[in-house]
């Protein structure tokens, strides 16, 4: 607020000044001789240009506010020499114009223990002026008064405009901080979440399919290692923190023998058909598709009560898409009981987390269909 308070003082002053040389040479006459005039004008014009550049380009300082109304109490003095006995009380007393303006508009800078005792000068100046030149005492007086009653009134309206900024950058501070806070706690909670998901679906689901091996199971020695090796490569990135960084995430990979790796996992319980083209994407990129296409062939081994699912990827002009199917028994997904972590968090949030889409489509008795998309900016 403050620099915009200088410029406008610095338009106050100059457009005053200009009214009041304009003034001035219209009550040229008289006792008023141009010895005294013109000297007098070309000060005036000189200091206010030096005003206004100061004003304009740093703001109203201590000194240029205490030398503005110096200057105006003194040519307060010199009033008799400068404006016509008739013309004191007119529309033509350019030193009333220029002082009284200057009084108002060095309250804009915010700084009374400067601009208040000045104005005080600047009053007590033209009176004398008004003394020396023999005008009427009670209306120098009046016009002093009022100097000064304009500078009290500007002063306390600043006072209060700055109060009201003041407030405001404490108030924009602290929402800076509690932004600042709640991205923190965001990465924080994000960090956790995907710590979660990949317990959730490395870990655990190694325990379930371990759970559930049967006799009938004896291949599946083969398919648990590979799941807990793959599981243990994850503990291991995020021991050693997250990846290695962007360079992982930027690696491309193919997507089609990961996915393939995520089918051949569930093999021992599920009959999959496999329609998986060659597609080249960012390692963590990849890597959500894996956890969601394997949370997807999890739920359809646990829950579909089928043999039978389907896995295909397309990329069609840089759309990447995963869908996995099965015709089970499915379930409604509108019921919030039915969107459990694995849901949530390793098909929508795994997804979203690095700029996709998870959409599960279920009707009860009538099947799944999970779709993963991607695309590739």
């Amino acid at each position: 607020m403050r620099p915009a308070l200088g410029r406008m003082a610095a338009v106050l002053r100059g457009t005053t000044t200009i009214v009041g040389v304009v003034a001035a040479l219209l009550g040229a006459g008289g006792p008023v001789t141009w010895g005294w005039l013109a000297p007098a004008l070309g000060i005036v014009v000189s200091w206010t240009l030096v005003y206004v550049v100061v004003a304009w380009r740093h703001g109203l300082r201590s000194w240029l506010v205490a030398a503005d109304l110096l200057a105006m109490a003194t040519l307060g003095v010199a009033l008799g020499h400068l404006v016509p006995v008739a013309a004191a009380r007119g529309t033509v007393n350019w030193i009333g114009l220029v002082a009284g303006m200057a009084v108002v508009a060095d309250q804009l800078g915010g700084l009374p223990a400067v601009s208040i005792p000045c104005a005080f000068l600047v009053a007590a100046g033209y009176v004398a002026g008004a003394r020396l030149a023999h005008l009427s005492y009670g209306g120098a007086l009046g016009e002093a008064q009022l100097f000064l009653a304009m500078a009290a009134v500007a002063a306390a309206a600043i006072a209060v405009a700055l109060r009201a900024e003041r407030a405001a950058v404490r108030a924009f501070a602290e929402l800076g901080e509690a932004r600042a806070v709640a991205a923190v706690v965001t990465a924080r909670r994000d960090a956790e979440r995907a710590q979660l998901r990949m317990v959730h679906n490395g870990p655990l689901t190694t325990l379930t399919m371990a759970l559930h091996a049967g006799d009938r199971d004896r291949h599946l020695g083969a398919v648990l290692q590979a799941r807990a090796a793959a599981t243990l490569e994850a503990l291991q990135d995020i021991r050693g923190g997250s990846n290695t960084g962007a360079d992982s995430g930027a690696r491309q990979v193919r997507l089609d023998e990961r996915l393939a790796n995520v089918a051949s996992w569930y093999q021992m319980r599920l009959r999959i058909a496999a329609g998986l083209r060659p597609c080249l994407v960012p390692a963590e990129i990849a890597a959500a598709f894996a956890a969601g296409a394997a949370e997807a062939l999890e739920n359809a081994a646990r829950h579909a009560g089928v043999a039978d699912a389907a896995i295909d990827l397309a990329n069609d002009d840089g759309l990447v898409t995963v869908t996995v199917t099965d015709r089970g028994r499915g379930f409604d997904v509108t019921r919030p009981a039915r969107q459990g972590f694995g849901l949530r968090e390793d098909l929508i949030g795994r997804m979203a987390a690095v700029g996709g889409t998870a959409v599960v489509r279920s009707v009860p008795g009538a099947g799944t269909a999970v779709c993963l998309q991607w695309l590739c900016r």
